[in-house]
């Protein structure tokens, strides 16, 4: 494939860690949601407030990700759709991919707001300060929160269809979509 039909380096470091961060992210906020406070039993509170400062410093990192997605996509553009794509198939890859740019700014920033609202302070990697001069109500936060979950599980089906694709387009079509932001 010549340089013009696959992502620039930069876009392809950004993809790939950005998509490694919310398969992480995923996962532990679940799991961190499940720790119970004392006194219940299985309770963990330092664990549990471990789990959550890594959640919020690569949550903020995603964020940050997104904005660098944004500014290559500008700055530098991106190659053309592959020519042998379906209308079909173009019609859901845009729609997908204008979804997934969507919730990976909207989920970071609605955990963000909710957690500087009522749960601050917001530290990145418990060092520097980052929470935003904002607060809020518990319900008007755990409604908050109720949109960053809806969004994070939205944006995981998203990522498992566009993780289908991906690979439908590397085993069955082989046509060299994958190929364009592989590494």
């Amino acid at each position: 494939m010549s340089q013009a039909e696959v992502y620039s380096t930069p876009h392809r470091i950004v993809h790939w860690a950005t998509a490694a961060l919310i398969i992480g992210l995923v996962p532990v906020g679940v799991y961190m949601t499940s720790i119970p406070f004392p006194p219940n039993p299985g309770a963990n509170p330092e664990v549990k407030n471990a789990l959550y400062e890594w959640h919020k410093s690569f949550g903020l990192i995603v964020l940050l990700l997104a904005v660098a997605r944004v500014a290559l996509k500008v700055t530098q553009g991106t190659p053309a759709p592959v020519p042998t794509l379906t209308k079909f198939q173009r019609i859901a890859s845009a729609a997908t991919h204008h979804l997934l740019y969507v919730l990976i700014f909207f989920v970071p920033l609605a955990g963000w707001v909710a957690t500087s609202m009522c749960y601050g302070p917001v530290n990145l990697f418990w060092t520097i300060p980052v929470t935003l001069p904002i607060s809020g109500q518990p319900a008007t936060c755990s409604v908050i929160y109720r949109f960053h979950f809806g969004g994070a599980v939205l944006m995981t089906l998203l990522v498992f269809a566009h993780i289908g694709a991906a690979l439908m387009h590397l085993v069955v079509i082989r046509d060299g979509v994958f190929r364009r932001m592989w590494p």
